[in-house]
């Protein structure tokens, strides 16, 4: 039995879940990036090619799902050495997913990752033209630390990365 709650915006709360990128998962993983805004270790793209997008998700990426459909991607980078639990996150759904659902996908990849390793600090770097992932960041409460200013161009014009972070105490 899966049990999901209608939070207070009125969206269903789907069943989270994560698989680690296939073969099989390649021409709906491939449709994400046809999306402008499908910013996923890129700034552009919608302008790559499928070889570049395929080399953007590596090994390590993992494909999310709500209720079992891929809604998008993300990838937990080790910073710094293994056991010093420092990590860097990319996060990105689909457009048409409203902000609670990219809060919980944050959540529980957290969550998950906690579960596994200790965490120290999580750190996340988004564009200044990224307003979904801009919106996510700050609405699950995480640190702003500052900006990056003029390091990428998009759409013909310099824009900086805004980086975020969540910090936990470390345990002895």
């Amino acid at each position: 039995m899966t049990l999901t709650a209608t939070p207070l915006d009125g969206v269903r709360t789907p069943c989270w879940s994560a698989r680690a990128y296939a073969e099989a998962d390649r021409d709906q993983v491939l449709a994400m990036f046809t999306e402008p805004d499908f910013y996923f270790r890129t700034a552009q793209p919608d302008t790559r090619p499928e070889w570049e997008i395929l080399d953007l998700l590596g090994t390590d990426t993992e494909v999310l799902l709500a209720d079992g459909e891929p809604v998008g991607l993300f990838v937990i980078e080790a910073q710094g050495a293994e056991h010093g639990g420092h990590c860097h996150v990319h996060l990105r759904l689909r457009s048409d997913a409203p902000l609670s659902w990219w809060c919980q996908a944050y959540d529980e990849a957290v969550r998950a990752l906690r579960w596994r390793r200790e965490v120290v600090r999580i750190s996340l770097l988004i564009g200044e033209y990224d307003q979904a992932g801009l919106r996510m960041a700050r609405a699950v409460g995480l640190t702003e630390e500052g900006t990056l200013a003029e390091v990428v161009v998009h759409e013909g014009r310099r824009y900086g990365y805004v980086f975020f972070s969540q910090i936990w105490v470390p345990t002895s």
